[in-house]
């Protein structure tokens, strides 16, 4: 059997209705089965009760970046401005993998989060920040 090695090709996060690209150097998407095990008199029954799912993205502190006259371009103020002001509103997201030919889309939605500030002076500075994924759903193309 051939083994597919997969690469990451694509983070676009979607804050009040403006795309970000291009500003990840990472993303990992993990989601957890909350399973339960039931005794019951016949032998064990397993239940999948619901899933949770958190994105953790990699981004480039991109603090006071614009673009063609826009106000800001920056998803790291985006990021703070909609976690201040409105936390419990969803931002989309979406994530593209590619395997040889083979193309995947997941996407959902994710809670604001405040990315972190600073780093080494010589270094390009990122934030890893950590989304959690509104109900655990996490949609596949």
């Amino acid at each position: 059997m051939a083994i597919k090695y997969v690469t990451g090709r694509d983070l676009t996060l979607t804050i009040n209705s403006v795309d970000y690209k291009y500003v990840a150097s990472g993303a990992t998407l993990t989601i957890d089965s909350n399973q339960q095990v039931l005794e019951t008199i016949s032998g064990r029954i397993y239940k999948t009760i619901d899933q949770t799912a958190t994105l953790t993205a990699e981004l480039f502190q991109d603090w006071g970046s614009t673009s063609s006259g826009t106000t800001s371009n920056s998803v790291c103020e985006a990021l703070w401005t909609a976690t201040k002001t409105s936390p419990d509103t969803t931002i989309a997201f979406s994530i593209v993998v590619t395997a040889g030919a083979i193309t995947k889309t997941y996407s959902g939605n994710i809670y604001p989060n405040y990315p972190v500030l600073g780093g080494n002076a010589t270094d390009a500075l990122t934030a890893s920040v950590s989304f959690v994924v509104a109900g655990g759903t996490v949609t596949a193309s």
